[in-house]
């Protein structure tokens, strides 16, 4: 459906032309705004209001904008409108703050997650900001005050047409369903149509005045009744009476019919009798639940509202813990949203973007860590108290957004306490709409993970709080289903769904010892799970439709009585008549009190006994069950810890034949080996193989041989040697079986199992020396119950299962028809094709249906259900026609056969031995070549390490030898360098004896006369100076130092020469060793 916003100006112009003087900014209009849908108009004025679009005294809309489609249905959407209708009153309208377009706009979010244009919901807030704006806003309130008490703001709700509804007003009286007939044939065909339920007639006539009185209550009565009764009314002047029919002619006259008899007559005008004899008609023809006879205030009260979780945390501390990920817009937008609702109340708070949330907190289950995501579910369960968020969120398509956070908690094994709280408190609130329940009633997708979260959060036992809000969410939801189911108006809680929370509350109930509040919600969820619920077979007083001859062995389908619902409706399908069956054995098993009464015992001895000699002999043999879900194969073939049935009796009786035969005859030995496995949609699955959870099961395939048939490979066959033993191996397989609840039983089999006793006895007779093998095999067979989704209520998976069931066991059927019809002594032709590969468990049973095997069929039927035990009776008639061809399993062996087979076997066991004695030669020698290789992998690893150390040595002298070859070159330059630049010498004056003194002093006047000789000379050193060196000595010291040098290079060469034979040598060690660990 296409989804319009129409948009008016109320200023007709006035604001395009003066906004911007009088305002100081430009305004278009000011807007008011309505969604046309589906040929109507919904807008907000004193209420939710719909009319013919354009047709109120605002005339044609200013502009009308596309927004989208949808495809909700409008009867979700009335649901939705329902729901607004407490927030959109006349007395919260506010013209700034919850207006029209505020309706609008929430109305567009639901619709389509997405708002109506921005401009047009801020410009309240514009105006107001404005000086004019606030100085016109208490006269336009007093405007809207005034127009309030007229029940409308507009006036579109004052001048409505009369085509024209307000879904604000409470729904109108249901109209009167009376029948006017003319004749009496039209009167015995109205009574004939409610021969099912009851019926009154009223017998008027239009000059008569107490009728005038009494007909408008005959009306009321007849809209109250609905259609749980036909209300006729004949006007006897007009009657055409038929020959042999007597009405009466005195008015006002009443007659009341029950299921087509006449119950009651009587005459006048009186209200209270009139009243009171509808009131005890309608009882009559619809029984009052035996729970409503009770006093029971807490369940019975139609008005029990949800329990909801509305407290809002601090927002600010919450968005801190949340980081960056607070400043998202649709973080702000909740935030804004919630604030607004818990400080100006529901009517001011405007929907944040709906698909930009659904968006946000899908991306958050994937990228936010698991400590931080519960502040997002806790901001989101804020928003879903309110009814316009949640119902966006209801009729999300695919319920992605609540699915994801469902399925995260689910799925993670350490879920934080905080998250699994906020997630259970955030699933009470869906309740906080209607629309969100007959969701989850009827969505087993978003049914599924809630009845988990339950289930999972009542076995925390170490936070009280998780348990209290899982009994919430779980009394939310039995608190609608059980309105559902009393009113008859919508889907209900599957029975399936029903046992399973069922036995979840009564275990946390029987554990609950810390917390009173945990165990109230409890006790009223399993109330108002439990109460009402439709009564089973014996409750509802079914007549039993089978009867049993012990002495002829017939079994007789009776006709079923009108008064069963059960059974009436097959009875409009067809023509119904007494069937009658004779058996092998006929066994009564229904009424314990019957002298006839068959017990668990007596089914044993009559058959199994019998069976269990045969295996004895040698023989095949094989044992199921058939029947309608719900009628007792698995008793019949189990049985229960006081009557155990077939299986075990049969292993019992086995254990004690063995242990009598061993002490009588000892040249006897028995083997007993066991296998249990199922048949589960086609599957083959091993029950003694325990289930790995978190893990899909393992199947097996099915192979066939030549002489044994088809056989399961892989199958677990386990020896056993006492009966407890097998009874445990038997339980192992039961607790691994798949079993459900459906509404024809609360323990449905949802696979066929098939549990087979391997007998192997080895007699050797010690005169003629010979050996004796009988190998027999048992074959139990537990089928699951044949069923129709309509009668056992199955959805989603247990529809898949039941279907895959009906399949196997009508190829069973067709199997057991073909091999019945088959002549004796034919070939095999195309017509004779028996199809035992349509189906897995035919195939299985093959042998055992038409083979080498003695096989009985134990039909279970159900004694009031006419059609579904017409049927099993037709597949047991046609089974008892069935011949098999068994035959005893026997191999004799002599003496020489015997020796022979010994040669044999001593020579195949001297091949195997020499093959061994090969074997362990070649392993050690193997353990001898490894142990060898890895000295040698040692050996090479050491060379290798030692290689490294010498190397790192002599790259350690190399550079120590590198730098003292530059410490020398160094002092050889600076050598060099003074030679080339010598420093000059200076002669160092001996001192002088005293007896010289005179001798000194003529050498002085010799010297001061040579001075005064020398004019323009000048001495270089001054003889005073004690520190002169002489230059001979310099010169001896200069040729030291040369020879010195010379001796130095000659060292220097020397030690090169040394370097490169080492260096000569290193390489080629390191060379040899590397050949060598390459070798």
């Amino acid at each position: 459906m296409d989804v319009h916003l129409l948009v008016y100006d109320l200023s007709r112009g006035l604001a395009r032309q003066m906004s911007q003087s009088m305002l100081g900014f430009h305004l278009d209009a000011i807007y008011h705004t309505s969604i046309q849908l589906n040929g109507r108009e919904y807008v907000y004025d004193g209420g939710i209001v719909a009319i013919t679009p354009g047709s109120s005294h605002l005339g044609q809309p200013m502009e009308r904008v596309f927004l989208g489609k949808t495809e909700l249905p409008m009867v979700v959407i009335e649901e939705f409108l329902e729901s607004l209708r407490p927030i959109f009153t006349a007395e919260a309208y506010d013209l700034w703050k919850h207006n029209c377009n505020n309706f609008s706009d929430s109305l567009a979010q639901f619709l389509l997650g997405k708002g109506i244009p921005e401009h047009i919901i801020k410009m309240p807030d514009a105006v107001l900001n404005s000086p004019m704006g606030r100085m016109l806003m208490p006269q336009l309130n007093q405007t809207i005050d005034s127009n309030r008490q007229n029940g409308s703001i507009l006036g579109i709700q004052n001048n409505r047409s009369a085509n024209d509804y307000s879904s604000s007003q409470q729904p109108t009286k249901q109209q009167a369903k009376v029948r006017l007939v003319h004749s009496s044939q039209e009167l015995d065909d109205a009574l004939e149509a409610a021969n099912k339920s009851c019926a009154i007639v009223l017998f008027t006539s239009a000059t008569c005045p107490p009728c005038r009185v009494i007909s408008p209550v005959f009306d009321e009565l007849s809209a109250e009744g609905g259609d749980k009764a036909a209300f006729i009314k004949v006007d006897v002047s007009q009657l055409t009476p038929l020959p042999g029919k007597n009405y009466p002619r005195a008015t006002p006259t009443f007659i009341t019919y029950l299921h087509g008899d006449k119950e009651k007559e009587w005459a006048g005008a009186d209200p209270a009798a009139l009243r009171g004899n509808v009131q005890l008609l309608l009882q009559m023809a619809w029984p009052r639940h035996p729970h409503e006879f009770l006093n029971l205030p807490s369940f019975s009260n139609s008005d029990a509202k949800p329990v909801l979780f509305s407290k809002v945390p601090p927002l600010i501390k919450l968005l801190g813990k949340m980081g960056l990920t607070a400043n998202e817009p649709a973080v702000q937008g909740i935030k804004l949203f919630v604030e607004a609702r818990g400080t100006q109340g529901a009517a001011a708070a405007i929907l944040p973007n709906m698909s930009e949330v659904s968006t946000f907190v899908q991306n958050s289950i994937q990228s936010l860590p698991v400590e931080v995501l519960f502040t997002v579910v806790d901001l989101f369960r804020c928003g879903l108290v309110d009814a316009r968020f949640s119902g966006y969120f209801a009729e999300e398509r695919g319920h992605k957004t609540v699915l994801a956070i469902l399925t995260f908690v689910n799925s993670h094994n350490e879920c934080p306490y905080a998250l699994r709280l906020v997630t259970l408190q955030m699933a009470c609130n869906f309740f906080s709409t209607p629309l969100f329940p007959e969701e989850i009633l009827r969505n087993e997708a978003l049914r599924a993970p809630i009845i988990q979260l339950i289930s999972s959060s009542f076995l925390d036992d170490s936070h009280n709080n998780v348990r209290v809000s899982a009994s919430s969410l779980m009394f939310n939801l039995a608190l609608f289903s059980n309105k559902a189911r009393r009113e008859k108006s919508a889907d209900v809680l599957p029975e399936g769904d029903m046992v399973e929370l069922v036995a979840s509350v009564l275990e946390a109930i029987g554990q609950e010892e810390s917390s009173p509040e945990a165990l109230q919600g409890m006790l009223l969820a399993l109330g108002n799970l439990l109460y009402c619920t439709p009564v089973d077979e014996i409750e509802r007083g079914a007549e039993c439709l089978v009867e049993m001859d012990p002495i002829t062995q017939q079994t007789t389908l009776l006709v079923p009585n009108d008064d069963d619902p059960a059974n009436a409706k097959a009875k409009t399908r067809k023509i119904i008549e007494e069937k009658s069956f004779t058996f092998d054995n006929s066994f009564w098993s229904h009424d314990i009190n019957d002298k006839y009464y068959a017990h668990q015992e007596e089914v044993y001895n009559s058959l199994g006994e019998e069976f269990l000699d045969h295996n004895f002999e040698g023989y095949h043999t094989c044992i199921f069950a058939y029947g309608q879900t719900g009628s007792g194969k698995s008793y019949t073939m189990m049985g229960t810890p006081d009557q155990p049935g077939l299986i075990p009796r049969t292993c019992e009786d086995l254990f004690e034949r063995i242990e009598a035969a061993q002490n009588e005859t000892p040249n006897i030995s028995y083997n007993v080996r066991v296998s249990y496995f199922e048949v589960y949609n086609e599957h083959v699955r091993d029950l003694l193989v325990p289930v790995v959870p978190h893990q899909p099961p393992y199947y097996l395939k099915i192979r066939e041989s030549p002489t044994e048939g088809p056989y399961v490979k892989d199958l677990t066959e386990v020896p056993v040697r006492n009966l407890n033993e097998i009874l445990r191996y038997m339980t192992m397989g039961d607790r691994s079986r798949t079993v459900a609840s459906t509404r024809m039983n609360d323990t449905s089999s949802r696979s066929h199992a098939v549990f087979t006793i391997m007998l192997k006895q080895i007699h050797h007779d010690m005169e003629t020396d010979e050996t004796t093998e009988r190998s027999s095999r048992i074959r139990l067979v537990d089928l699951a119950g044949s069923e129709r989704a309509k009668a056992t209520e199955a959805t989603g998976q247990r529809l898949r299962e039941g279907s895959n069931i009906n399949k196997s066991l009508t190829t069973l059927g067709r199997v057991i028809g073909a091999l019945a019809d088959a002549k004796p002594g034919s070939r095999k032709r195309s017509k004779d094709v028996v199809p035992y590969r349509d189906s897995i468990l035919t195939w299985l049973l093959k042998d055992s249906l038409g083979g080498n095997s003695k096989t009985a069929m134990i039909a279970c039927i159900a004694p009031s259900d006419y059609e579904e035990t017409l049927s099993t009776l037709r597949y047991a008639d046609q089974a008892k026609r069935i011949r098999t061809r068994a035959i005893v399993n026997q191999d004799q062996i002599s003496s020489a056969e015997r020796d022979a087979q010994i040669v044999a076997m001593a020579e195949e066991i001297r091949v195997l031995q020499l093959s061994v004695s090969e074997s362990r030669r070649r392993e050690k020698d193997t353990k001898e070549q490894e142990e060898k290789l890895e000295e040698y992998q040692n050996h090479v690893a050491t060379m290798q390490r030692m290689m490294e150390e010498r190397s790192l040595v002599a790259e350690g002298k190399i550079r120590s030898l590198q730098t003292e070859n530059e410490a020398l070159r160094l002092h050889l330059k600076l050598a060099l360098e003074s030679l080339k630049n010598p420093i000059p010498a200076v002669t160092i004056k001996s001192p002088q004896p005293e007896g010289a003194e005179g001798e000194t002093q003529g050498d002085r006047s010799a010297a001061s006369g040579d001075k005064d000789d020398a004019d323009d000379g000048e001495s270089l050193y001054d003889d005073s100076d004690d520190t002169a060196y002489d230059s001979d000595v310099m010169e001896d010291s200069a040729d030291d130092m040369q020879e010195y040098m010379r001796s130095l290079l000659s060292d220097l060469g020397m030690f090169r020469r040394k370097i490169g034979d080492d260096k000569e040598r290193w390489v080629g060690e390191n060379a040899a060793l590397a050949g060598k660990v390459g070798v």
